[in-house]
């Protein structure tokens, strides 16, 4: 089956475009958003589907405007709606101290977003098109699982992706870097390179550029290949815990005041595992915050369960917790 094929069938099988669909497809010129970019004219240019492409300037390299002409040149040729969106990436490192990295993320897909808005008002027909792939899957779970990440994080990337007033849509998932460029080259067509993405300057890279080739080299060729299969099993062994999580919170705790109280018998009669996730959850719920609640604050939650009646503990975000005779009450000061 030839790649245009597998797309199709991915696309079909995962549900990821209807007949329908505003589809707006972010191209950077290079390799993996040019096939995307290509591979979605081809399937939908002749149909109901609306296909557009936005192009994102975020003016850090020198070779950036040269990314832009090109990506505006080829809609032209193929006449498809094309928006340049400048980004400001430095004011908001400086402004939020966040790294380059993270501020582009976030003024990318805040330009994705306002685009979708604007060219189509029925949310359940917006679709943000980005060209993940394999090898991108692959890094994820290892860049996670590094960092310490929890399942979810070893689930890597999903194909399909709600986000509130759009669905985000990763066609090329299960396809790797190097069929995309085989694929283009057999096409006769050429791509923009980002320096950036050679160096060793971040992580990703480092694992892009050194751990996988060696892990295909010297341990199995398609050590990628096997690491997306991995994490797409553990993705579904997510949902599945995220459905148990969901009973269980709506069976162990109860709205109170500025909180929830956590009934005590029937947080215990939980597996290990789903009491942890459940304190997490209830923290977050809570708070409003996942962010700097960590497996210790998890732990001395669980561990209050088993401590005498009147026990107390203060967490992260104003949180606090009690424990009652029957339950445990966690609260927001």
């Amino acid at each position: 089956m030839d790649l245009k094929e597998r797309v199709r069938r991915a696309i079909t099988e995962q549900g990821l475009i209807g007949p329908e669909d505003t589809v707006l497809c972010g191209v950077s010129g290079g390799a993996d958003s040019l096939c995307l970019f290509i591979l979605l004219h081809d399937l939908y240019g002749d149909t109901s589907v609306r296909l557009n492409v936005m192009h994102i300037h975020h003016h850090l390299r020198e070779s950036a405007d040269g990314d832009a002409a090109f990506v505006r040149s080829l809609c032209e040729e193929l006449s498809v709606p094309f928006e340049l969106k400048d980004v400001d990436v430095t004011g908001l490192v400086a402004e939020k101290g966040l790294s380059t990295e993270e501020a582009a993320r976030i003024l990318r897909y805040r330009a994705f977003e306002e685009k979708l808005c604007a060219i189509e008002s029925d949310t359940a027909r917006r679709r943000l098109a980005v060209a993940h792939n394999m090898n991108d899957d692959a890094e994820t779970v290892l860049h996670n699982l590094f960092r310490g990440s929890g399942l979810k994080g070893l689930g890597g990337i999903r194909p399909l992706q709600s986000m509130g007033s759009y669905t985000l849509i990763r066609p090329l998932l299960d396809i790797s870097r190097a069929e995309i460029e085989e694929y283009l080259t057999g096409a006769g067509l050429h791509w923009r390179t980002d320096e950036t993405n050679l160096s060793d300057d971040y992580a990703r890279n480092r694992i892009r550029n050194n751990l996988l080739p060696m892990a295909a080299s010297q341990i199995n060729e398609r050590a990628a290949e096997h690491i997306h299969c991995a994490a797409g099993q553990l993705r579904s062994a997510e949902d599945f815990i995220s459905a148990q999580l969901d009973d269980a919170f709506s069976n162990c705790t109860s709205d109170i005041p500025d909180g929830i109280t956590i009934n005590r018998a029937s947080f215990l009669a939980l597996h290990p595992y789903l009491q942890k996730r459940l304190a997490l959850k209830c923290m977050e719920y809570v708070s409003g915050y996942a962010k700097d609640i960590t497996g210790i604050h998890v732990g001395v939650l669980c561990g209050l369960f088993a401590l005498p009646t009147g026990k107390m503990l203060d967490l992260p975000h104003r949180l606090h917790a009690v424990r009652r005779r029957d339950s445990v009450e966690l609260i927001r000061k």
